[in-house]
């Protein structure tokens, strides 16, 4: 068994085209259906049922898919890492984050790397779309993501952050004096949505929901594929989101400190001391701010989501 029928293969299982699998491996169309009928003989059986319109796994494929995917990843991976030894090129390891939060442990992750396992690191900046695929493709070797994952064949290493979810809303919105709501109230609210052919599945569920806990509708707002556009959707009046505490306030900085509105004295504003994920002992904060909420406040305001059974959000590192 080859290397290149199974880098084949996979192609051919990504795409579900024999056309589209060929050209991005830069080889002939005949070639790649004779790796993958070699590899069928030497596996035994069908892995792909094809007919002029479309192209499908088997049974027997999918488990082939699983079960080979990361052995290749991590070969092809092997193999780079040894080319770049024989180059005298360092070891660099990639690692993805959702772009909107986890900056504060980017620093000393990549110092404990470089002095204990003397490794680069690449940081790889990630949508909500791509941050499993991402990892399933090769483009990052591991990644700082926003559970629970949605990819088969990923494997979670260790839980990094767990913090409360939070409601943004704008200033003026009905639930901004509000300390805290009840999930039931969001079917009367718009939540963004994700591009229709995003395959998050219950990950999405989770973090953009589309109906209550006791089955209510919610409103779909405007299509998003990061948070900073959730926020931006938000302060336009088109939806509320939930997001994590310590990714409200560190998006707000890099929002605001650009935004046409801001105020000379917000800019030169310090931050303050304590860990923007840490419980504040208030539960309504002015995202502009990062303070609570005052009479000058026209920004976005976070409140707690009182969300059971998933009251909180966890972050941690997948790799396959």
């Amino acid at each position: 068994m080859e290397l290149r029928q199974i880098d084949c293969f996979l192609a051919v299982a990504k795409d579900l085209h024999f056309g589209k699998a060929a050209k991005r491996l830069s080889l002939a169309q005949s070639s790649v259906s004779e790796a993958i009928r070699s590899l069928e003989q030497e596996v035994g059986g069908p892995l792909l049922v094809r007919t002029s319109r479309r192209v499908q796994l088997t049974s027997l494929g999918e488990k082939f898919r699983l079960g080979v995917e990361p052995a290749a990843l991590v070969l092809h991976a092997t193999l780079d890492d040894c080319r770049k030894t024989v180059l005298g090129q360092p070891n660099r390891l990639r690692i993805g984050f959702l772009g909107g939060g986890l900056y504060e442990l980017t620093l000393p992750f990549v110092r404990h790397l470089r002095s204990k396992f003397h490794i680069d690191v690449e940081w790889v900046e990630l949508s909500l779309l791509d941050q499993f695929e991402a990892i399933a493709a090769g483009k990052v070797d591991a990644a700082i993501c926003r559970l629970p994952l949605s990819h088969d064949g990923l494997v979670q290493c260790t839980v990094l952050l767990e913090e409360k979810k939070k409601l943004v809303v704008p200033a003026d919105h009905r639930l901004s004096s509000r300390d805290w709501i009840d999930p039931e109230e969001l079917a009367l609210e718009t939540v963004p949505t994700l591009p229709d052919n995003h395959q998050l599945g219950a990950w999405a569920a989770i973090h953009f929901p589309d109906h209550t806990p006791s089955g209510r509708p919610i409103a779909r707002g405007p299509v998003v594929t990061t948070i900073r556009e959730s926020l931006a959707a938000v302060e336009s009046g088109e939806a509320v989101v939930i997001v994590g505490a310590h990714q409200i306030y560190r998006q707000a900085e890099l929002y605001y400190s650009n935004h046409r509105r801001s105020s000379r004295r917000y800019r030169s504003r310090q931050a303050p001391s304590r860990s923007p994920a840490r419980d504040t002992g208030s539960r309504r904060m002015c995202a502009r701010c990062r303070g609570r909420v005052g009479r000058n406040c026209r920004a976005l305001i976070v409140t707690e989501l009182v969300f059971q059974p998933s009251a909180r959000i966890e972050y941690g590192v997948a790799s396959f």
